[in-house]
């Protein structure tokens, strides 16, 4: 309890920021409020998270059990009733809500990123040619999979994907970012996760979207992708990211050049974990073409350097990395600084 306040303080400020001011006043709300905060102490480890609780008070405005919350989460009400009414919420709900603390953890299956994704694909093709594989590890329900069904649009007439997807996500480039002229042919996919939302399932679904954010203008976006990967199921693997890899990479054609994507995903893992990931990645690239792909925060993915100029990327910002195996040395680049949901991409001047 004594440093709960400060988690949840800290995570106002530099998570929420300005990007997210509905969640920044509701997270400073939660930190002086010592009953939300015993609710979330009493919670499993894997639930004390911020983004859990706030999940799960987001799963019952989904749910249509909290219509006041919902006017203020759709913009459609006064901002300023959102602590006092969450508060309600935690506490009208309460059992429902020490449910969904003890059973859930985050699911943050963001297809934002995919627009990050599809720049460093380019570049990967360029390297290693194509057609390629692409593995998501640490996949959620697999929306980045769909790449190549999106719409991108950087900016200055800058496009990629099909003009007619239900799926449009807009990213402003910053500096010389190549766009591609096209996707490469993507010829195996598969993603791996520990516990892959199951989308066929309406709770599940429904705490996929409770998971994005109300005020970012990212919710009706997730809910075209997860109706898009509906009709068009991504193949998943259910494992665990780091001690399953092995089997999910024996999925792939050894000929076949490999892309491995990890999207905020090893922020989750210890640092041994991350280790051993990648000397995994490592160890199998020496018996064929195979790339890692990352987006995560500062530091999170070691064989990636930070950028300078990372202060000016804010609290959301984060790094987009690739680590390639040359000549039996892992080399790791940062392509550029980027927002943590995809929105913005600043091209490193070597990247």
């Amino acid at each position: 309890m004594e440093t709960l306040d400060e988690v949840w303080r800290r995570f106002a400020e530099n998570e929420c920021g300005t990007y997210s001011p509905l969640y920044a006043s509701i997270c400073r709300s939660v930190a002086d409020d010592p009953e939300l905060l015993e609710l979330v102490v009493a919670a499993p480890p894997s639930g004390r998270q911020p983004n859990v609780l706030l999940a799960a008070v987001h799963d019952v405005v989904l749910s249509g059990l909290a219509p006041a919350l919902g006017e203020v989460y759709s913009g459609r009400a006064e901002p300023g009733r959102a602590p006092a009414l969450f508060r309600e919420v935690c506490l009208t709900q309460r059992d429902r809500i020490v449910r969904l603390l003890e059973t859930r953890h985050t699911q943050t299956n963001e297809p934002g990123r995919a627009a990050l994704l599809a720049i460093g694909l380019g570049v990967i093709a360029d390297m290693m040619g194509e057609p390629i594989g692409l593995l998501d590890a640490g996949c959620s329900a697999g929306l980045n999979l769909l790449i190549d069904r999106y719409r991108f649009e950087y900016g200055e007439g800058r496009g990629l994907g099909p003009v007619d997807s239900p799926v449009t996500i807009a990213c402003e480039l910053r500096g010389a970012a190549p766009v591609p002229a096209r996707l490469p042919t993507i010829a195996g996919r598969l993603g791996l996760d520990r516990a892959p939302v199951a989308l066929g399932a309406e709770g599940d679904a429904r705490w996929l979207l409770a998971c994005v954010w109300p005020d970012t203008g990212r919710l009706a976006r997730t809910a075209a992708a997860v109706d898009l990967a509906r009709r068009h199921p991504p193949r998943l693997l259910a494992g665990d990211m780091v001690t399953d890899l092995d089997a999910a990479l024996d999925r792939f054609d050894r000929d076949m050049p490999l892309v491995v994507v990890t999207t905020s995903a090893c922020g989750y893992l210890t640092v041994d974990q991350r280790r051993a990931f990648l000397a995994t990645v490592e160890r199998r690239a020496r018996g064929r073409p195979l790339a890692w792909l990352s987006t995560d925060a500062p530091g999170v993915v070691e064989a990636v350097p930070v950028p300078p100029g990372i202060q000016r990327a804010g609290p959301s910002g984060a790094v987009m990395g690739l680590v390639t195996f040359e000549s039996g040395t892992v080399v790791g680049r940062a392509l550029g600084l980027c927002h943590a949901h995809g929105a913005w991409l600043e091209w490193a001047t070597s990247g």
